[in-house]
C-alpha cells in the first residue's frame, strides 16, 4: 500500500506538475529522443562516459534509464519524467529495506516508506527529469547491498555493492566526490568484516569500484572540456575570497586609505586573514545554512525549480522526529551501521558545502536528504514505540498522526494546485506553445527570431517542434543569426533585443518578412485587452499567457502600413 501511494504521488499529473519541462529536462528529453532514434547524443557524438549537450556534459545513467522507461508513454512530459518518477519509487522501497536492516521492524520499515513517500524533498525531485534522484537511488542501493552483506556474508551482495558504488559516478556529478569517500569510510569502519572476507576478495571489491569509476573520473575531469564548470562552482575558486583577504589585510596594516607600495601584511593579518581560513569559513557557513530550520522546515531551496515555495524540504512535524531520531542514532553509535549512517549524513552534504552557491542547494544535497530522512523515520518509530505504552501516550500518538496527515495533505495541496501556477516562469512555460505558434504562422515569413531574454530558446524549439535529432546533428550546435547552412533550420534563430519594442530604437530594425517571438521584458506593455497600446510599427499576431493569465510571450512582426514615430504616452507606459 505504501509503495502504491508512492507510485500515485509520483506519476499523477506528471505532465502538469511541475508546470512545464525546464531547460535541463528538455536537454535530457532531447538526448533520450536522439539516443533512441540515432544511437548517439544530439551533438552527434558517442562516449562511454557522458552525453554531450549544448552547455555541458551529462552523465550517462539517467539518460539510459529514462530512455527505457519512456518507451510506453506518448506524452512528451511523461517520456521525459517517467524515469525519474520510477527511480523515486525505487528510493522509497530501498528506504524501507534499509530501515528494516537497521531495526528488524516492519513498523519502522512502513513508517520509513511513508516518510519518503510524502517527503516534499523526495516528491519534487522524483517528478523532475534531473540527475539528483538517480544518485540517491544508487547511494541507497549501495547501502542496502552492503548492509545485506554484513548480515548474510553473501558474496553476491558483497561484489554487487562494489559494482553499484562504482557505477554511481555515472548518475550525478556529486557522486564523483562521494563514491571514493564512501569506499574509504566503509573500509575504515568495517575493516574487521573485510579482513574476515579475506584480503584477496577485499582487493577485488576495491578494484571493482575503481575499474568502473576511475575511467569516468579521468574522462570527466582531466580529459574533459568541462573543467571550467568545475572550477566555477568550487569554493576554492571563489574570486571574492582573495579580494576580501587583501582588503582585510590592508585595514590591519593601515593601508586601506593610502596604500603604501610594497608594504607587507602584518603577522596578525596573515594569521587571521588568509585563503585557508576563508575557505573554512565558507564551508562552515554552507554547513550551518544546510542544517538550518529555515531550509529544512520553513522555506526550502530559494530556487523555485528545486523546491515548492511556502514549504521547507521536510514537513514541519519532522522537526520533532528529527530530534528524537538524532538522539536515538547517537545512543546507538556503538553499532557500526548507525555510525556509518551518521557519517553519511555529513558526507552527503559535502558536495554542496564545497560549492560557492552550495548553501540551501536541494539538488546537490540530495544524498544528504537520504540519511536525514532515515533519521526522521527512526524518530517517528521510536516516538510511536515509546508513546503507545500509556493511555496519554496513545492519545498523543493519535494527535501526532492527525497533525502529520494534515501537514502532508497541506503540502500536497500546495504542490499540486498552487505550485504549478506560481512557478510557471521558472519552468520554461510557454516554449511548447511557441513551437505550436511558429508552426501556425511561419509559412508567411522568411525568418523566425525567438527572444533569449529568459532561457536559451533553440533547444526548447528543437524538442517541442519535434525536429529529428539527425537533422540537428547535421546542423551542429551553432544557431546564431549569422550562421547560414542552407538548411531548413536556418529559418529559426535565437535573438537578443537591445532595446524595448516600444521605442523607436527597438521598432525601426524590425522587418515585415520576419516573425518575432518576444517576452514581456522585450515589450513591457499589457496588450491583452487594450489594443490601443500597440506601438505604431508593430503588428501583434498572438499572445501566449502563463497559467496565472499574465503575459509570457508576444508574437509580432513589423507593421509596414504605419511608420509613424511611437506615441510618447505609450513610451511612458512601457517604462
Amino acid at each position: 500500500l505504501v509503495v502504491l501511494v508512492a507510485i500515485f504521488i509520483r506519476f499523477v499529473s506528471l505532465d502538469k506538475v511541475p508546470p512545464s519541462l525546464y531547460y535541463d529536462e528538455i536537454d535530457l528529453g532531447y538526448q533520450i529522443r536522439s539516443l533512441l532514434q540515432t544511437g548517439k547524443d544530439y551533438r552527434n557524438t558517442q562516449s562511454l562516459f557522458y552525453f554531450r549537450s549544448f552547455n555541458t556534459d551529462k552523465t550517462q545513467l539517467p539518460i539510459l534509464i529514462s530512455s527505457l522507461v519512456s518507451l510506453p508513454f506518448k506524452s512528451p512530459e511523461y517520456q521525459v519524467r517517467a524515469g525519474t518518477a520510477l527511480v523515486g519509487v525505487g528510493v522509497v522501497i530501498l528506504s524501507m529495506m534499509i530501515i528494516f536492516q537497521l531495526t528488524q521492524s516492519l513498523l519502522a520499515s512502513n513508517l520509513a516508506g511513508l516518510v519518503f513517500a510524502f517527503s516534499p524533498w523526495q516528491i519534487h525531485f522524483s517528478r523532475l527529469a534531473f540527475e539528483a534522484e538517480f544518485a540517491l537511488l544508487f547511494f541507497f542501493l549501495f547501502i542496502q547491498l552492503f548492509f545485506s552483506w554484513l548480515k548474510s556474508k553473501s558474496k553476491i551482495s558483497f561484489f554487487a555493492s562494489a559494482i553499484v558504488l562504482g557505477l554511481s559516478v555515472y548518475t550525478y556529478r556529486t557522486m564523483s566526490l562521494l563514491a571514493p569517500l564512501m569506499m574509504l569510510v566503509v573500509l575504515v569502519i568495517f575493516y574487521k568484516d573485510f579482513l574476515k572476507m579475506g584480503i584477496i576478495k577485499s582487493i577485488i571489491w576495491v578494484s571493482a569500484i575503481l575499474i568502473f569509476s576511475v575511467p569516468f573520473l579521468y574522462a570527466t575531469t582531466l580529459a574533459s572540456n568541462d573543467q571550467p564548470r568545475i572550477n566555477q562552482i568550487s569554493i576554492f575558486s571563489d574570486p571574492l575570497i582573495p579580494i576580501t583577504v587583501q582588503r582585510y589585510r590592508e585595514i590591519d596594516s593601515g593601508d586601506f586609505q593610502n596604500p603604501v607600495v610594497g608594504k607587507g601584511a602584518t603577522l596578525k593579518s596573515k594569521i587571521f586573514f588568509n585563503k585557508l581560513l576563508s575557505f573554512a569559513e565558507k564551508y562552515r557557513d554552507n554547513t550551518f545554512k544546510n542544517f538550518s530550520p529555515d531550509f529544512l522546515f520553513l522555506s526550502g531551496d530559494p530556487n523555485r525549480r528545486h523546491s515548492a515555495k511556502n514549504s521547507g524540504e521536510l514537513i514541519f512535524l519532522d522537526a520533532i522526529a528529527l530530534f528524537v531520531g538524532a538522539y536515538f542514532v547517537y545512543s546507538q553509535l556503538w553499532d557500526k551501521k548507525y555510525l556509518f549512517l551518521s557519517i553519511l549524513l555529513f558526507l552527503g552534504a559535502l558536495p554542496s558545502n564545497l560549492t560557492q552557491d552550495g548553501a540551501n542547494h536541494a539538488s546537490r544535497l540530495i544524498t544528504f536528504s537520504g540519511p536525514l530522512l532515515i533519521i526522521v523515520s527512526l524518530g517517528y518509530f521510536n516516538l510511536l514505540k515509546s508513546l503507545k505504552k500509556s493511555l496519554a501516550g496513545k492519545l498523543f500518538c493519535i494527535l501526532l498522526i492527525t497533525v502529520w496527515i494534515f501537514t502532508s495533505t497541506q503540502f500536497l495541496n500546495n504542490y499540486f494546485v498552487h505550485f504549478p501556477i506560481k512557478s510557471s516562469r521558472e519552468f520554461g512555460y510557454g516554449f511548447k506553445q511557441i513551437a505550436d505558434k511558429i508552426s501556425q504562422y511561419s509559412s508567411s515569413y522568411n525568418t523566425v527570431l525567438i527572444t533569449d531574454s529568459s532561457d536559451q530558446p533553440m533547444l526548447y524549439y528543437l524538442f517541442w517542434a519535434k525536429i529529428p535529432p539527425k537533422d540537428s546533428q547535421a546542423y551542429g550546435s551553432e544557431y546564431g543569426l549569422g550562421v547560414i547552412k542552407n538548411h531548413y533550420l536556418d529559418k529559426v534563430k535565437p535573438y537578443h533585443f537591445d532595446f524595448p519594442l516600444c521605442e523607436n530604437q527597438g521598432i525601426l530594425p524590425l522587418r515585415h518578412d520576419t516573425l518575432y517571438v518576444v517576452s514581456f521584458l522585450n515589450l513591457p506593455l499589457d496588450l491583452r485587452s487594450d489594443k490601443k497600446l500597440i506601438p505604431q510599427g508593430i503588428k501583434l499576431l498572438d499572445i501566449i499567457k502563463y497559467p496565472d493569465n499574465e503575459i509570457a510571450f508576444y508574437l509580432l512582426t513589423r507593421d509596414t502600413k504605419d511608420n509613424k514615430p511611437i506615441d510618447l504616452l505609450k513610451t511612458q507606459k512601457c517604462r
